[in-house]
């Protein structure tokens, strides 16, 4: 099936035109996603609400800024299999991982290490460093990364990793590096029955993958809200906490985790919201959750399921073209081929890799520079390493298969004579 017949079909092509969208194609979907007109609605009402309104817009607004967190982070339970109360929106991914590392991580006896993969994002890693410091213990002797030396992580080895030395396990649902999915479900059910608390980073699925944290047992779950879900650039992460550790103590209390209905009174010790609401910090960043309800509101219209449907699509198209127009110029595919083991980019391997990655982000502009550069590395003889990677991301809901076939089309034209 080509380009043209698969667009016609694709049942959601018209969200695209409510997208704010530079000239060339965009591919950073896993980064930043775009401005939409939603959420530009959405931005520009609160902004009105704080104009007008002032402090009363906290009880006054059309969504009471007072339950905004709460409101908008409901939006995206049926995007990640969570039940009521089970998610908040709240700070950065960053400092949310510090929160929840902080209350699940409880080394004792010889149950003192965390379990990571070897492709751990930076920051991610720097916070579970830093918990496991303040924990006491060492970095050195109590961070297990499995998978070392292999960019395709198994499971197996995962779970083999699950000692009764480990006492918490932290991992991604999409490896950012690869584009590979990890099975959440599998990596669960395993944990739970050796007694270890397990969370993932979420952030390179949420919104292109559909998953069941509730059902399949997740303790805890973080992910920002800026990449697939188009939530704009500085707009808050989401926590998830399974309804089962309602009661594990918040380790990094603020005001607006206090009980809902005490909160103005200030009172002097801490009593935390039931549920992910009381693992809030200060004051909700308003006019930042503000763009990410116009785009939930998209997200949830055209359905998470749909999205994954033309995501998987997309990204195997593009790996047949791949093979047909661009392994003969050195391009290799990293990520897994099989629909259940990739999210919603493909990661490929060249000797050009820095080169591609110019070009895709100057809008694939090929110019004698950038091509003498490319032919040089071509030329070299040089295999392409495991950090020659350029990711590739497709989003659903701004995407054509065209876009996908001129991606391919592109690439020819640069590596090729």
């Amino acid at each position: 099936m080509n380009a043209a017949s698969m667009d016609e079909k694709d049942v959601l092509k018209k969200y695209k035109e409510e997208f704010y969208l530079p000239d060339y194609l965009y591919y950073e979907a896993n980064g930043l996603g775009p401005m939409s007109r939603r959420s530009e609605a959405t931005l520009n009402r609160v902004a009105e609400e704080w104009k007008n309104l002032l402090v009363a817009g906290w009880f006054a607004g059309e969504v009471p800024w007072f339950y905004y967190p709460e409101r908008i982070a409901a939006m995206e339970e049926e995007l990640v299999g969570a039940k009521e109360k089970e998610l908040i929106i709240n700070g950065t991914t960053t400092t949310n991982i510090h929160s929840v590392l902080a209350a699940f991580y409880k080394p004792w006896g010889k149950r003192t290490k965390i379990l990571c993969d070897s492709q751990i994002f930076s920051s991610d890693r720097y916070a579970v460093e830093a918990q496991i410091r303040l924990k006491g213990q060492d970095p050195d002797d109590d961070l297990i990364l499995a998978g070392i030396g292999n960019p395709i992580i198994s499971e197996d080895e995962i779970i083999d990793w699950m000692s009764e030395e480990v006492a918490l396990i932290f991992l991604p649902s999409v490896v950012h590096s690869t584009g590979q999915l990890l099975d959440m479900e599998r990596l669960a059910a395993e944990a739970a029955k050796r007694g270890i608390p397990i969370g993932f980073d979420l952030s390179h699925s949420a919104g292109v993958v559909p998953c069941k944290l509730h059902d399949w047992g997740v303790d805890f779950a973080v992910w920002c809200n800026y990449k697939y879900l188009n939530g704009g650039l500085g707009c808050p992460s989401t926590i998830f906490i399974h309804e089962k550790n309602f009661d594990v103590p918040v380790a990094m209390p603020g005001w607006h985790g206090y009980v809902k209905d005490l909160q103005f009174r200030k009172l002097p010790h801490f009593e935390a919201e039931r549920g992910a609401g009381g693992w809030q910090h200060g004051s909700p960043l308003i006019l930042n959750i503000a763009p990410l309800e116009g785009a939930l509101d998209m997200v949830r219209e055209a359905g998470i399921d749909a999205i994954r449907k033309k995501s998987l699509a997309m990204t195997g198209y593009f790996m047949e073209l791949i093979d047909e127009k661009l392994a003969k110029l050195g391009v290799e595919i990293l990520t897994p081929r099989e629909d259940d083991r990739r999210g919603g980019h493909v990661t490929i391997l060249h000797v050009a890799a820095s080169e591609i990655t110019d070009f895709l982000d100057s809008g694939s502009r090929i110019t004698d520079e950038l091509k003498s550069a490319v032919r040089e590395k071509m030329a070299s003889g040089k295999p392409a390493g495991k950090d020659d990677q350029v990711r590739i991301s497709f989003s659903p809901l701004y995407f054509s298969f065209e876009d996908v076939y001129m991606t391919a089309q592109n690439l020819e034209q640069l590596l090729g004579d």
